[in-house]
């Protein structure tokens, strides 16, 4: 679980400044009141500091004194303050804090929260430098690991290119546009030609007074573009924006790829990467099974507790499906209907399978005051010679002989 520490002797803002990170779903915050108290926090917790609220003006530390004693147990912060010159400014960029936050109203601490899980998510984002000068490479790493990003740097186009194949998780390109071997418009080109603008982010660099640039990389396919030179805070709200967007993107996709009630992926997105996977263990020669889970007189739940209670089930089975199939694709296909595909023999699957069935049903589930134990019948198919339409309809056609059966069971 994600820990911020806040640094803030002001009671009332320490607690607004709390709850508002702690609004950010699985983030929870702890407070200090001055610089001593913030050092004896960070030694005492065990759970290391994902980041740091910290005010400048402090008891004992009236001048910002805090802010290196924080950074100096790698923690990133951001800056509250009341009043942010010049001097301070650049003094406060020179220590190398992520940000500062001018306490003016609530929206300032929106902000703050927003940053602090930015930083989370950076921890675990990938970014790409292209660019032919050393020094100007070795800037732009050291600004966006402030934000603590993981940065890949190249230094010329088709040296990137290499890299992108080598690293798919690269989520965000910062390029030059005058480099050896290979320039920036036709790197953009060619990285276009296999990722779409909502897959890999680009941020065009240049130092040129050209002012057609600009246009020429966002026609070649770049997202965004910055002047050279630049300021650290302009680096950072750039970066910020494009990673921001492709999170949203990714939300939105992946709620449209998922059955709103338990989570668990749709129909149609079952369809789509289930063939991908078919057509992988085809090519690969790997063993791969389909099952076709339905839950035992589901409709009795439903009219003799309601819908809710129904509900409960589906989200229940779901829970358990994910934590008994985690590295297998699962799909609610409608109503009380799931389907598996699982990368493994007809044994290992059945294997999981029944013991998924014998945990349902003896562990019952609460609604409403109410003990209601569930089962399910399956059937199961596998073999990747067959099209996946006829392991899907092998897998139900052994679901109707498991219901013909008994229910509770699964057939092979």
């Amino acid at each position: 679980m994600p820990n911020v520490l806040i640094v803030e002797d002001n009671r009332s803002l320490a607690s607004m400044a709390r709850a508002i990170i702690e609004d950010i779903p699985g983030f929870q915050a702890c407070v200090a009141a001055s610089g001593a108290e913030a050092k004896q926090l960070i030694r005492d917790t065990k759970t290391p500091f994902t980041a740091a609220l910290v005010d400048l003006n402090l008891p004992d530390a009236p001048n910002g004194e805090v802010v290196p004693v924080v950074q100096s147990f790698d923690i990133p912060v951001v800056v509250l303050t009341g009043f942010f010159g010049d001097e301070l400014r650049n003094r406060m960029i020179e220590l190398g804090v992520v940000d500062y936050v001018l306490k003016k109203n609530i929206s300032a601490y929106d902000y703050a929260s927003r940053l602090v899980e930015r930083i989370h998510r950076n921890r675990s984002t990938q970014v790409l430098v292209v660019d032919d000068s050393p020094s100007t490479a070795a800037m732009l790493k050291r600004h966006l690991e402030i934000q603590c990003l993981n940065v890949l740097v190249c230094h010329n186009g088709q040296e990137a290119l290499d890299c992108i194949r080598e690293q798919p998780n690269i989520r965000l390109v910062l390029t030059d546009y005058n480099m050896p071997v290979m320039d920036g418009f036709d790197f953009i080109q060619q990285v276009r030609a296999k990722y779409a603008k909502d897959q890999l982010a680009i941020i065009g660099l240049s130092s040129s007074s050209d002012a057609r640039l600009s246009a020429h990389f966002l026609k070649s396919g770049a997202n965004d573009f910055i002047s050279k030179p630049f300021g650290y805070e302009e680096l950072l709200c750039r970066v910020n924006q494009n990673l921001e967007y492709m999170d949203r993107i990714d939300e939105i996709r992946d709620a449209a790829n998922r059955d709103y009630l338990t989570k668990l992926y749709n129909r149609r997105y079952f369809f789509s990467e289930a063939q991908l996977r078919h057509q992988q263990a085809q090519f690969h020669d790997l063993p791969l099974s389909v099952a076709m889970l339905d839950i035992d007189h589901f409709k009795h739940i439903n009219d003799s507790l309601g819908h809710d209670a129904g509900d409960t089930a589906l989200k229940h089975i779901a829970g358990l499906l994910q934590s008994a199939f985690p590295d297998d694709l699962i799909a609610r296909f409608g109503g009380e209907e799931f389907c598996i595909l699982s990368e493994q023999n007809a044994e290992h699957t059945f294997d999981r399978l029944d013991d998924f069935r014998r945990k349902l049903a003896s562990n019952p589930v609460k609604e409403n005051g109410y003990d209601i134990t569930l089962s399910v019948s399956g059937g199961l198919s596998n073999g990747q010679d067959d099209s996946l339409d006829t392991l899907i309809k092998m897998a139900d056609s052994k679901l109707y002989l498991a219901k013909e059966s008994g229910r509770n069971r699964i057939v092979v």
